[in-house]
């Protein structure tokens, strides 16, 4: 029996379409339970799709979504485990790694640990994600981080 592989233009026209998709919903005020399962499987696919058609960079940004989504969700030991894993992928240094990039991951982190009640671990990933925060030049991308900065993600599931 061969195995059937997808082109990688397949994988990265579908790992676009999935990541267009969980961002869409997460910009739901809330999201019901069922919402909630579909949020974790698109992510899981968008990030399942750019292992075949992505970068280093694109897997860890990939571990920072899985991570927000599962925090979203209310399930921050899972959240917690994608955002230890962006965090060593953001200490690679991939290739095309931006000053986002590093706030973003100590953010992620900030706001998986407050959610877990480890609040002085919280509190220094905070403080480390507004300090890279406050030094992001693209003045579009430092506006997006003030935003998610301020953002609980967690959300309130309607049944």
């Amino acid at each position: 029996m061969s195995k059937h592989t997808l082109d990688s233009t397949i994988h990265r026209f579908f790992a676009i379409q999935f990541n267009q998709a969980f961002w869409k919903m997460l910009s739901k005020p809330s999201i019901t339970v069922e919402e909630g399962y579909e949020l974790i499987d698109i992510a899981h696919a968008s990030n399942h799709h750019w292992r075949f058609a992505g970068t280093a960079l694109h897997k860890q940004r990939g571990a920072y979504v899985i991570a927000r989504v599962y925090l979203a969700v209310g399930r921050p030991d899972t959240a917690m485990i994608y955002a230890k894993r962006c965090m060593e992928m953001t200490n690679e240094n991939p290739e095309g790694i931006k000053d986002f990039d590093y706030a973003f991951a100590h953010e992620i982190l900030w706001k998986c640990t407050d959610a877990k009640g480890l609040t002085e671990e919280a509190a220094k990933h905070k403080a480390e994600a507004r300090r890279l925060g406050d030094l992001i030049v693209d003045s579009e991308d430092k506006k997006i981080f003030d935003g998610d900065f301020e953002t609980v993600y967690t959300k309130v599931i309607n049944n």
